[in-house]
């Protein structure tokens, strides 16, 4: 868990940056170390640990490449972070092979920092989890040795249960055992459920096999009941005259006299042995009880003994697919081929077919198929699962809380998806072990990632805590593996949209040179013409284009100060006012009693307001309204109360399958939009802190909702 308690030391020659940097890490929490000289930090690194190394590489006579030899030396966990102003390819290179985390150039912006020291510090508290993982391994090794010794020991009490390792066969062993100590011709072993509310047959002499598979009986109820929740041993001479129990095993067994002993291990209870039909017609006396219980304390032993033996088997082959597939994530090239790793390796530790990954999109309320895992699934119309079949068939979720969920609401999410997946013939037909499992990130839905197979056998706890375990730390890969492709996606765009803005100025300012020249060439013709008006605003709107072309490919944090949001809203209609009145359209605000000045960005909460109005008068014919309600709201998502505004429109409203694309970049459906608009109103809001809903009706209304931090 990253916390207060990391230690970070800052290498710096420059004084200022030793201090600015301390400032901002000490205000988020971190204990922060400064050195002035490379000497000075190899000094305290001997005597004393660091989570995280912050430093320049360039400190005098001395390379921090040095410091990062010899932290690589002391402390090989520690994270090492490289900052330069004199960046080259070489000495990167260097960084990476001598083992450091992130190599960074100056100037360094502290929002990138902050998100690399979180980065490494994870990193970091992730290889210090696998050490301690190793370390309890080798305790439960430890643990399964002394374990093995105490089975050993038993070997002299009943050779038998010590030759025998498999737990049914044990159980099977205890049985006849029993049987052979006390005589008895009828018996059966009983244990309690993981519940420790039920008792259920697990072996049994003498007695109908289909009968002993539907028992289940209440802890406390009837003669094994009792026995269980008392914990103490009991013999019943004659069952008919006992009041406590009279005619309720008349069925089970033909013998009046019974023994029942608990299967007990210090003071915990296992189970049962029950014991009837003594040879002979006799009744089982006090020495029949003593031998049975003596029998039992050694077979209890036998028991759990087999279980922890079972329990650490299973454990050790847990863990060793769960540190392959670390290894394995750490090495695969994309996320389908991370979605086969995560299904193949779970794939070993329960019956699995297939598995669908579905992306949440609160916006619409979406889940939006982007993996699909299978073999050999048969599917209510011909052909097989694949990618291609499904990646249309997004569900919209209606009637299901999905916005403040925990991970026991898995059997909810798991029944109403199921239902949702009958419908669509391309998914695989649930069955009774098909479960979905929620991802949470930060305590927020992301995905849903849901398995299943053709077995009849329903998942039991412990597979789904294991597949859940997997799926989250295949997420956290998902997550940075897509936030890499964005970024490196946004770089590309970035440069060629600014070389393309930079070749299209130089032609649009001569353009508009020119016409300035010839407006003082010709006033005349000038005042008289169109031309020269129009020409000028259409290079204008071209210039403020590639503007907001620049401005998209390269985010900035914004300048605030204290507005009344009101203002700007107003601002913005009255700007588009001639349109309004040009497409007879009737616009009305109507706003709460609460304080609306919040910290903003005025042009750049403008233009949000300036794109949505806009986009309303375009989906309006002639005529038409445009509301503005504000008010004190909730995002469906959040947990936290914003200031709430909604602009309403009665235009042609969006269909419900685009409704999750407005917001991608270049996404239209305006013969001339660019597709920008919405992404720069997501991008705007989302720099100052908030959020946005959509609703709409196609062919009535649409909704657009803004919530701002209060």
């Amino acid at each position: 868990m990253i916390g207060a308690s990391e230690k970070i030391l800052i290498v710096d020659d420059e004084a200022g940056m030793c201090k600015s940097l301390n400032e901002l890490l000490s205000d988020h929490g971190y204990n922060v170390t400064t050195a002035g000289t490379a000497e000075e930090a190899i000094a305290k690194l001997k005597k004393e640990s660091f989570d995280l190394i912050l430093t320049d590489i360039k400190l005098g006579n001395t390379s921090g490449l040095e410091i990062l030899k010899i932290v690589r030396e002391i402390s090989p966990e520690t994270i090492v972070i490289l900052m330069t102003g004199y960046g080259s390819l070489e000495s990167a290179v260097e960084a990476i092979k001598m083992g450091a985390f992130e190599y960074l150039l100056k100037p360094v912006e502290f929002s990138q920092l902050e998100i690399l020291i979180k980065r490494g510090l994870e990193k970091r508290a992730t290889v210090l989890g696998t050490a301690r993982l190793l370390e309890d391994l080798k305790q439960a090794n430890m643990h399964l040795h002394n374990r093995l010794q105490e089975i050993n020991a038993l070997y002299e009490a009943g050779k038998s249960l010590g030759s025998t390792a498999n737990i049914r066969e044990l159980l099977d062993k205890i049985l006849a055992l029993a049987a052979g100590v006390t005589q008895a011709g009828i018996g059966s072993l009983m244990l309690i459920d993981p519940t420790g509310e039920y008792l259920t047959i697990e072996a049994s002499l003498g007695l109908d096999k289909k009968m002993t598979e539907k028992v289940k009986l209440p802890v406390g109820s009837s003669i094994a009941g009792y026995v269980a929740k008392s914990g103490a041993p009991l013999i019943v001479p004659d069952v008919e005259k006992d009041k406590r129990f009279k005619r309720i095993n008349k069925e089970r067994y033909s013998s009046a006299s019974l023994l029942c002993v608990p299967l007990k291990v210090t003071n915990r209870v296992l189970g049962v042995i029950n014991m009837a039909n003594k040879g002979e017609e006799e009744v089982f006396n006090e020495h029949d009880l003593k031998l049975l219980t003596t029998f039992a304390s050694q077979a209890a032993m036998a028991i759990d003994d087999a279980r922890q033996f079972e329990n650490n088997l299973r454990k050790l082959k847990e863990f060793a697919i769960l540190f392959e597939l670390s290894q394995k994530l750490s090495t695969v090239g994309s996320v389908s081929a991370m979605r086969q790793a995560v299904f193949e390796y779970l794939k070993k530790l329960m019956p699995l077919d297939y598995a669908l990954w579905f992306e949440w999109q609160p916006i619409g309320r979406i889940l939006k198929p982007v993996g699909v895992v299978g073999t050999n699934i048969p599917l209510t119309d011909s052909g097989s699962i694949n990618l291609e079949r499904v990646k249309n068939e997004e569900i919209i979720i209606e009637g299901l809380e999905l916005d403040d969920l925990n991970y026991e609401d898995i059997a909810g999410i798991s029944c109403h998806l199921a239902e949702q997946l009958a419908h669509f013939p391309a998914y695989p037909k649930p069955g009774v072990n098909f479960t979905a499992l929620p991802v949470l990130q930060e305590g927020e839905l992301r995905h849903i990632y849901c398995i299943g197979s053709k077995s009849g056998r329903p998942y039991t706890g412990q597979e789904i805590s294991l597949a859940r375990l997997i799926i989250s730390q295949a997420s956290g890969f998902y997550e940075r593996e897509k936030a890499l492709l964005n970024a490196t996606r946004l770089l590309t765009m970035g440069n060629m949209i600014s070389e393309i803005s930079h070749d299209l100025r130089k032609p649009l300012t001569n353009i508009r040179g020119w016409i300035q020249i010839l407006r003082e060439k010709w006033p005349k013709v000038a005042e008289d013409a169109e031309f020269f008006e129009m020409a000028e605003e259409e290079i204008h709107r071209l210039n403020e284009l590639v503007k907001e072309l620049v401005d998209f490919s390269k985010p900035h944090k914004y300048e605030t100060e204290i507005v009344d949001i009101r203002n700007i809203v107003g601002r913005a209609a009255e700007l588009l006012g001639p349109e309004f009145k040009k497409r007879e359209i009737v616009f009305s605000e109507n706003y709460e009693g609460c304080s609306w000045n919040i910290p903003l960005n005025k042009n750049q909460i403008l233009e949000v307001f300036l794109n949505l109005f806009l986009n309303s008068v375009d989906a309006m014919d002639e005529g038409g309204r445009i509301q503005v309600y504000g008010c004190i709201g909730r995002p469906p998502f959040k947990k936290i109360d914003y200031l709430s505004i909604t602009i309403s429109d009665n235009g042609h409203g969006i269909k419900k399958e685009n409704l999750s694309k407005i917001f991608e970049r270049y996404y239209t459906t305006k013969p001339t939009g660019t597709g920008l608009g919405l992404s720069v109103v997501e991008r705007i809001i989302a720099a100052h802190g908030g959020t946005l809903k959509v609703e709409s009706e196609y062919g009535k209304r649409t909704d657009f909702t803004l919530y701002l931090p209060i």
